[in-house]
């Protein structure tokens, strides 16, 4: 082989090496940009469930409890202007309904808050007793 014929040899060979070398920098550019915007996505979507755990869960429980209340109210109770039942004796049958109906009770204190807005009438506390709902008799079976 001739000097010149190795010489056009050797420039094709690194020709052909410099094209490889600018393909292998594109593909890494490729990759490089894949990874970083999967990081970005990561990111956005951790920020995401810190948002449900911070904010929506604790709305959504909050609803949850609330609706127990309110379904209790629904199905337990009866208004009855001159009935007289005490806190306590409320209290449990939430609880028992609650048990029954697979739904999260809540302490006392947040029950008898929330009771004590509910309508149709409007529930009175009088010397630790609830005035205005009796318990429906076969709604939540004693204990």
């Amino acid at each position: 082989m001739e000097p010149s014929d190795q010489i056009q040899e050797h420039e094709k060979k690194i020709k052909y090496l410099e094209q490889e070398l600018n393909d292998l920098r594109q593909g890494l550019t490729v990759v490089t940009d894949y990874y970083r915007d999967l990081k970005r996505v990561s990111r956005r979507q951790e920020a995401a469930e810190e948002v449900g755990e911070t904010i929506t869960r604790p709305l959504v429980d909050e609803d949850m409890e609330f609706e127990a209340i309110w379904k209790f109210h629904e199905e337990v109770l009866v208004a009855d202007p001159g009935a007289r039942v005490p806190c306590t004796a409320i209290y449990d049958a939430f609880v028992r309904f609650c048990a029954r109906t697979g739904r999260a009770s809540v302490e006392q204190e947040a029950f008898e808050f929330v009771f004590a807005h509910m309508e149709n009438p409007v529930p009175a506390l009088e010397r630790g007793q609830w005035v205005g709902y009796r318990l429906r008799t076969d709604a939540v079976p004693p204990r």
